[in-house]
């Protein structure tokens, strides 16, 4: 019995493992910078009124009040973008979400996934993979350290026109290649 129990577990650990999401997984790596901002928090900006004359400030608040998650891991670590990249493939195809975007600047590549919304021009899921950032933005640092590459992921109501403008005004490499791509 505690043979059959002990093979039970051991059948189940991978299992377990692969259901944490690669977010969970870093969210405490010394080599990675994980960024999370709840619902709350977006529900927070979203309900607060502007004054700064900044005439882009409106519809970025329009839009953030849509966003229901808002997740990002930035690192240096070749290992682990290597892991990040092959994560960001499977659940683009688990989650069936379309390649929108696929882009490579001075080795730098950028794949940006999507899942539509409802109406034209909104989207419910966006998710953003740079790697080799390095190579274009040599100065992008975080922690002192160059970053080799970038997932984010944003969940919601996105319009998909201000997306660039959000990742910008985040300070987020990936911003100017998503401007390029015409987004």
């Amino acid at each position: 019995m505690k043979n059959f129990l002990l093979l039970t577990l051991a059948l189940s650990l991978p299992i377990s493992i692969s259901g944490q999401t690669i977010f969970e997984k870093y969210q405490n790596n010394m080599e990675v910078t994980a960024i999370t901002i709840s619902p709350k928090m977006f529900q927070l900006l979203g309900s607060m009124s502007l004054s700064s004359g900044d005439p882009d400030s409106e519809d970025f608040m329009e839009m953030i009040r849509g966003i229901t998650q808002f997740r990002a891991l930035l690192t240096g670590s070749i290992a682990i973008s290597d892991e990040i990249g092959q994560w960001v493939a499977m659940e683009a195809d688990t989650k069936d979400l379309d390649l929108m975007v696929s882009m490579q600047e001075n080795s730098t590549d950028l794949k940006l996934y999507i899942k539509e919304g409802d109406q034209e021009g909104e989207l419910k899921s966006l998710l953003m993979f740079s790697n080799g950032v390095s190579k274009t933005l040599p100065n992008a640092q975080v922690q002192g350290n160059s970053i080799e590459s970038v997932v984010l992921l944003i969940e919601g109501k996105i319009a998909l026109d201000k997306i660039a403008k959000l990742i910008t005004k985040m300070n987020l490499p990936g911003g100017d290649q998503l401007k390029k791509a015409g987004i």
